[in-house]
């Protein structure tokens, strides 16, 4: 037998001796020890060897909700009673104090812008104070002559002709027509300047009984100089 034949045979011939010693051995082996004869089985495939990809999971779907149910709504309480409110009684509010006493001052009058005199019964006046008694309504009495009161006078002036016979009758008719108090503002006038009827006409009216007397140092001239108001004819 060639040399390479015999060493191919050598290893064959140890597995079979091999073999034939397990399969005794299995023979010889009690019960329980001995090995399950399967018997042959082909070798596994290349399909078999490669191991089968792993299953991709499944895809987990959300779950689906129940179907909602109506909740019934709680019956509505009936509303509590309101509690009655304490009985506060109502703060007293402090006493008001009184109001001031008006500032608003009194209006003017003929007395209050023109009192009696400390100094005496007579007493001259401007052109400024005429025109101010004129508009509190002083009585004003024309000392000149009649004439001379008919061309022209004070609006309102009394004529009082001091040099003539009749001065008395018109000085009782002024005073049953104008009724002026004994202490009451009168506004005496003649022609102005060094003129001294005004003078004589209040030292009559002194003797009646009147003790306010203005005699106006300016008389007519000025009177009418200013523009004021006059009038003409025999009557005021």
């Amino acid at each position: 037998m060639p040399p390479r034949t015999a060493a191919l045979l050598r290893p064959l011939a140890l597995l079979a001796a091999a073999g034939l010693c397990a399969v005794v051995a299995n023979r010889l082996a009690p019960p329980e020890r001995r090995l399950a004869w399967t018997g042959w089985a082909p070798p596994p495939t290349l399909g078999e060897i490669v191991a089968p990809a792993p299953a991709e999971p499944a895809l987990a779907l959300p779950p689906v909700p129940a179907p909602m149910t109506a909740v019934p709504a709680p019956a509505a309480s009936a509303p509590a009673a309101p509690k009655p409110a304490a009985l506060v009684p109502p703060p007293t509010s402090p006493a008001l104090p009184a109001p001031p006493a008006s500032q608003t001052p009194a209006p003017e009058t003929a007395l209050t812008r023109f009192p009696p005199s400390s100094a005496g019964v007579m007493r001259d006046i401007t052109s400024a104070e005429a025109w101010a008694a004129f508009q509190l309504r002083v009585p004003f009495l024309d000392a000149r002559r009649s004439a001379e009161y008919a061309e022209g006078h004070v609006r309102g002036a009394w004529p009082a002709p001091v040099w003539e016979a009749g001065v008395d009758l018109r000085l009782t008719e002024f005073e049953a027509r104008a009724n002026p108090a004994p202490r009451a503002p009168l506004v005496l006038y003649c022609g102005g300047g060094e003129c001294e009827d005004s003078h004589l006409l209040a030292k009559k009216l002194v003797a009646l009984g009147y003790r306010n007397l203005l005699l106006y140092r300016g008389g007519y001239p000025d009177w009418t100089a200013q523009g004021r108001p006059t009038a003409a004819g025999a009557q005021p």
